[in-house]
C-alpha cells in the first residue's frame, strides 16, 4: 500500500506566490503615495557623484569577486567576507560591528538554508 501524504500541505509554488502577492500590493501602495505627494522641484544631478560611482565601482567589483571565490571559499566563508567588505569598506562602519554582522547573517543564512528549508549550499575543499 502506498504511503499517503497531507493533502491540505503547502506545495512549491506556496511562498513565491504569496510573496509575489505582497511585493505587488507594496508596489502598488508606494506608487500612489508618490502620486499624491507633492512633487519638488528637480534640482538633482542626473548622474550620481563621485562618492556614489566610487560605491557603486565597489559594490559590482565585490559581487563579481563573490561569484568567482564561491566555489574555491564555500558559502560561509564567502558570504561572510562579502558581508564585511560591503560594511567596513563600502559602507564605512566600525570593523568590530562589521566582522560581528557579517559572522552573524552567513550564519543564520547557514541556519535558514542548510538546517532548516535542507538547502544544499556551497561549499569549500574543506567541507564548510
Amino acid at each position: 500500500m502506498p504511503e499517503q501524504r497531507a493533502t491540505f500541505a503547502p506545495g512549491v509554488g506556496f511562498f513565491p506566490f504569496w510573496l509575489g502577492v505582497l511585493m505587488s500590493i507594496l508596489s502598488i501602495l508606494l506608487i500612489i503615495n508618490a502620486w499624491l505627494r507633492p512633487s519638488e522641484p528637480a534640482k538633482k544631478a542626473i548622474f550620481p557623484g563621485r562618492q556614489a560611482m566610487k560605491a557603486i565601482v565597489l559594490i559590482l567589483t565585490g559581487l563579481a569577486v563573490y561569484i568567482v571565490l564561491l566555489e574555491i571559499l564555500g558559502f560561509l566563508v564567502d558570504t561572510m567576507l562579502f558581508t564585511a567588505f560591503l560594511l567596513g569598506v563600502v559602507m564605512r562602519e566600525k570593523w568590530k560591528m562589521t566582522f560581528l554582522i557579517a559572522s552573524l547573517t552567513s550564519g543564520g543564512l547557514y541556519v535558514i538554508f542548510q538546517l532548516l528549508l535542507g538547502v544544499k549550499l556551497p561549499l569549500n575543499m574543506f567541507g564548510f
